[in-house]
């Protein structure tokens, strides 16, 4: 026996070199198996979730018992034998286990004929799994020597399983709380991006780019509320073929999975399109187009669904609980976003209106200038767009040049009505609605951007313009794309004292007052923009009269 217990040892020290656990209780039933001429060894964790003990490994087992041992858990409540063991963290021998009433009838008819020793994993006080050792009743009980270097073979796997089990949490935790982690500053990213921006389209494009970054998804759908439908706003599909039905301001009618959200107020999922027997034709549509997982989440805001977030993926069971959060976090960021960026456009188109009607009103003083502020804000939002501004520039472009003229209120009616030009003593007043424009202007703090725009569209890029006699690039930037613009449309507009300019012909003043009058960039990016939107001899605009 020393020969062996010095095996045994040996042996055992391996277990210490292992990464795995499965690893470490193969060659631990193996070991025990051969060492102690037993005729089986099977070996039991205890599963912590469902609190009793699952097969984990085992060697030499007839193959008829095979499947029933690697499928049947131990319950320690229903066995008196793991019952004892758990209890008293100690061994048990049953010299006649198919005799035994500390096993169940099943388990006795199992164990006809052998020796059965039980022995309880433990670590720091916990049990953690049973090893059974079965030897025929041919050869001689677990002798206490042996028994006691069974006890430190197993103790000393228990504890490697232990800490290879705590390496395993931990990294687990590790990588959990990472996702967290992310997760978290992702939101806290995504918020900062929609609330920064009062775009609905940027707000919906920034939300799918992140859901498609934290949930690989292969369809994200956002459906807005219309007069009490669901229209379809945008659709971002990747790797399938989008449905026709998603399109862009298709409607949404009956009884889908994403009308029963919108209508409900709640979420809805199925996690197989493909094992629901009555689909809606709508859901029907999208697992014909491969969908399989369908996630509707409703966009709540104010107490009240103002559309629906839907995701689709191509395989089976996916938004699992913690993508469902994040999902649904984004959603309710996104209805607010979407719902503070309406009442801005509602606020924003009412402002429009009412400077748009006060433009008008200046221009009707004169039948010759009827749409000529409309007009500019047209031409020079464009301009400023096809030189690749960004939105912010643009739209500070656009209202000066629909204000450009607006201090002309305070010029007299004779003046603007003169069907001849203005004589050098008539053009003083004349200069002056520039400063006029930004005195009546200046109260109203959402203009303030707007103002330089209006107040130098008559500079002149040499320096001898009005009223500051600003020269170069010295001259705000939406100044010198109004000025162009304001230029233009004089030109190609008809007075009484003069017939209006053709596109070419008006291209061809700005080009050659280039440098001088005008900025030389911006008519030159000006002429390229008319060239490709009017033919040369169009005369713009008609005349109104």
């Amino acid at each position: 026996m020393p020969e062996t217990i010095d095996k045994i040892i040996s042996l055992s020290g391996r277990l210490t070199e292992m990464t795995d656990v499965d690893e470490v209780l193969k060659n631990l039933s193996r070991l025990l198996k051969k060492m102690l001429k037993s005729s089986w060894t099977a070996i039991y964790l205890l599963d912590r979730e469902q609190r009793d003990f699952a097969p984990a490994r085992s060697y030499g087992l007839p193959y008829s018992y095979q499947q029933m041992f690697l499928t049947m858990p131990l319950a320690s409540g229903k066995i008196p034998l793991l019952k004892d063991i758990v209890h008293n963290k100690h061994h048990l021998q049953i010299h006649d286990a198919g005799e035994s009433e500390l096993l169940t009838p099943r388990f006795r008819r199992l164990l006809h004929g052998l020796t059965l020793l039980a022995l309880p994993m433990v670590v720091r006080n916990q049990v953690m799994g049973v090893v059974f050792i079965a030897r025929s009743r041919e050869y001689p009980h677990f002798s206490t020597e042996e028994i006691d270097i069974i006890k430190s073979v197993v103790s000393q796997a228990a504890l490697v399983v232990s800490h290879i089990r705590l390496i395993d949490e931990s990294l687990d935790m590790a990588v959990e709380m990472a996702k967290r982690i992310d997760i978290i500053l992702t939101l806290d990213g995504i918020n900062k991006a929609i609330s920064s921006s009062l775009s609905h389209e940027k707000i919906i494009e920034t939300s799918i780019q992140s859901i498609q970054r934290i949930i690989q998804c292969e369809l994200v759908t956002v459906l807005g509320e219309e007069k009490g439908r669901l229209v379809v706003t945008a659709t971002h599909g990747a790797g399938i073929q989008i449905p026709e039905s998603l399109g862009a301001g298709k409607n949404l009618i009956g009884n889908s999975m994403a009308a029963t959200a919108f209508k409900k107020g709640e979420s809805r999922y199925l996690s197989f399109l493909s094992k629901k027997r009555r689909l809606h034709p709508f859901d029907s549509t999208l697992a014909e187009a491969g969908i399989e997982s369908l996630l509707a989440i409703p966009l709540v805001s104010k107490n009240k669904t103002k559309g629906v977030l839907l995701l689709g993926n191509v395989q089976g069971g996916r938004f699992v609980r913690d993508d469902a959060f994040a999902i649904e976090k984004i959603a309710s960021q996104m209805a607010v976003a979407l719902d503070n960026a309406r009442l801005y456009e509602d606020m924003r188109n009412l402002f429009i209106s009412t400077v748009t009607s006060l433009a008008n009103a200046i221009d009707a003083k004169s039948p010759w200038t009827k749409g000529h502020s409309e007009r500019v804000m047209r031409i020079s939002a464009d301009l400023a767009m096809e030189m690749g501004f960004d939105e912010e520039i643009i739209e500070r472009v656009r209202l000066g040049g629909l204000l450009h003229d607006i201090g002309k209120i305070g010029i007299i009616e004779a003046l603007l009505e003169k069907p001849t030009k203005l004589s050098e003593d008539e053009f003083p007043p004349m200069r002056l609605h520039p400063e006029k424009g930004v005195a009546i202007l200046s109260p109203i703090d959402q203009l303030k951007d707007v103002l330089p725009g209006i107040l130098f569209h008559h500079e002149r890029y040499d320096g001898k313009g009005y009223p500051k006699g600003l020269k170069g690039e010295a001259i705000p930037l939406e100044a010198r794309i109004i000025t162009v613009a304001d230029s233009f449309d004089a030109m190609v507009s008809e007075r009484p004292y003069k017939k209006g300019y053709s596109v070419s012909q008006a291209l061809s003043e700005l080009r050659k007052k280039s440098g001088s009058q005008f900025d030389p960039k911006v008519v030159t990016q000006f002429c390229n923009y008319m060239k490709k939107k009017s033919p040369p001899d169009y005369h713009y605009p008609p005349s109104d009269n």
